[in-house]
């Protein structure tokens, strides 16, 4: 029957991870200027959670729907063993 094309990468996932890497740029350039690990903590330097939380996601997303993929492969494979004895 008709299998679904597996794609490597979604378009919000590559959304995802363009925005992150424009964020950096962005805000590396723009805002903050960490020059010691004490200014890592001072209120600026609050904006670089926002690339990070942005990749966290973006990897969530796409790990998570490698395994889900690589799960449902294996169940689908079972049941086709199971059907063809």
């Amino acid at each position: 029957m008709f299998e679904p094309k597996r794609e490597f990468i979604t378009t919000a996932e590559t959304i995802l991870f363009v925005s992150t890497l424009f964020m950096w740029i962005y805000i590396a350039q723009t805002f903050v200027f960490i020059d010691s690990f004490q200014s890592l903590f001072l209120t600026p330097s609050w904006w670089l959670m926002l690339p990070v939380m942005t990749f966290v996601l973006f990897l969530r997303s796409f790990i998570g729907r490698r395994i889900n993929l690589d799960w449902t492969d294996d169940e689908e494979e079972q049941e086709l063993d199971q059907k063809q004895r």
